[in-house]
């Protein structure tokens, strides 16, 4: 009752002057209109002016009133509705702008905000509500049972706002902290590449079985959804209509269903049966008092381990000599890394066979999220310094 108040008074004048309206941010949910919440029923019929992507405007059509402006457009034109909205509401109308699944997730409550912290806003003109909602990534786990019952993250693989390399080390990070991972804006026919890399840096530091959930237009009448592995993920199907989730090292698959435990205590209940698959994940703290102890040190379990080499020159390519020998003795697979602008015939040799995997650039900050074992081989003394400061920090041996 309190906030039809607020809206019946929004146009009335208080000690002659006249008040701004109403801007209302409404989360419309995933699709399917018994997702909506209340709040954002309410807030839909309090509006005289609906504003939002015409494709999202028709999902609410069945809601909205002949009395109601309604202006739908292209998407793509986000900000210049946010800028149509805000200039309505300080009007004195009240605005309803949509936007699917949460307003505050990658979509219009962002750029309203800021646009009004532009022009100086200092809390009215307008007023502005929230309405949170049903976000994608929550209908999808949903569905397929309890794909987030641990630590999560949400990250769009577009690119469009956001620079590639920013995306590919908060991937890199999130697959290093074990995070259930919701991937947004997935793939499209403009961007074919993204979902891939991804799935590439997954698999350095997550087993094959990873549980991953692929799900197209969730709630809608033409929803699919698929549970299938990191293994056997078809990168190829995906589009920009989908949302990707991909489990921890945890989440295991029973009847179709995904599951992520709640603790890695009871996770371990499920690895008795499944065999163990987090002994990649024990790695030795560096940064620890002890750790000078650790060494002359025996490399074992190489498979799957994830090595990298910062240095092309001659040190560079002893150090990987020796992980190839070691490797071969206990027939291992290792995953070794050289970071490098430059690099020896021998090692560019390697790299052409598939031995080992050669970036052509510059160490930088962030390189070493989830290496068991890093080699310091550059020829600056700094730059092998701030190596090894990185690599105590994640926890893997220098």
């Amino acid at each position: 009752m309190h906030s039809c108040h607020c809206f019946a008074q929004s146009r009335k004048s208080r000690g002659g002057k006249r008040m701004s309206g109403a801007l209302f941010l409404v989360s419309i949910g995933p699709g399917d209109l018994s997702y909506l919440t209340l709040a954002a029923q309410h807030h839909l019929r309090a509006a005289e002016v609906v504003i939002g992507y015409k494709f999202y405007v028709e999902l609410i059509r069945p809601l909205l009133t002949d009395h109601q402006e309604v202006v739908g457009s292209p998407m793509g034109e986000e900000i210049e509705r946010a800028r149509q909205a805000i200039a309505l509401a300080q009007q004195g109308r009240r605005v309803a702008l949509i936007s699917s699944g949460d307003a505050g997730i990658y979509a219009m409550a962002a750029p309203v905000f800021e646009l009004l912290h532009s022009q100086g806003w200092q809390g009215d003109a307008p007023r502005v509500f929230v309405t949170p909602g049903v976000s994608a990534f929550q209908a999808v786990a949903a569905r397929v049972g309890a794909a987030i019952g641990h630590d999560f993250c949400a990250i769009s693989l577009s690119d469009l706002l956001t620079p590639w390399p920013i995306i590919e080390r908060r991937v890199a990070a999130a697959a290093w902290g074990d995070f259930v991972i919701a991937f947004y804006n997935p793939r499209s026919r403009e961007r074919t590449w993204q979902l891939a890399r991804a799935v590439e840096i997954l698999r350095r530091f997550r087993p094959a079985s990873t549980p991953v959930a692929v799900a197209r237009n969730i709630t809608r009448p033409d929803e699919q959804v698929t549970v299938t592995t990191l293994q056997a993920l078809d990168v190829a199907a995906v589009d920009m209509f989908s949302l990707v989730l991909v489990g921890n090292s945890q989440s295991f698959i029973v009847a179709g269903h995904i599951v992520t435990p709640r603790g890695y205590a009871t996770a371990r209940l499920h690895e008795a049966t499944q065999g163990d698959s987090a002994e990649r994940d024990k790695a030795p703290d560096a940064a620890s008092s002890g750790v000078r102890a650790l060494y002359p040190i025996t490399l074992t379990r190489f498979t799957d381990a994830a090595i990298v080499v910062c240095g092309g020159g001659k040190v560079g390519e002893r150090k990987v000599r020796g992980l190839l020998d070691a490797a071969a003795e206990e027939s291992a697979f290792p995953r070794i890394r050289l970071i490098s602008p430059t690099a020896t015939e021998t090692l560019q040799q390697w790299a052409a066979e598939g031995r080992i995997e050669w970036e052509a650039r510059p160490y930088a900050p962030g390189d070493l999220f989830g290496a068991k074992l890093v080699f310091a081989a550059t020829s600056e003394r700094e730059v092998n310094a701030a190596i090894a400061q990185e690599a105590a920090a994640v926890g893997a041996l220098c």
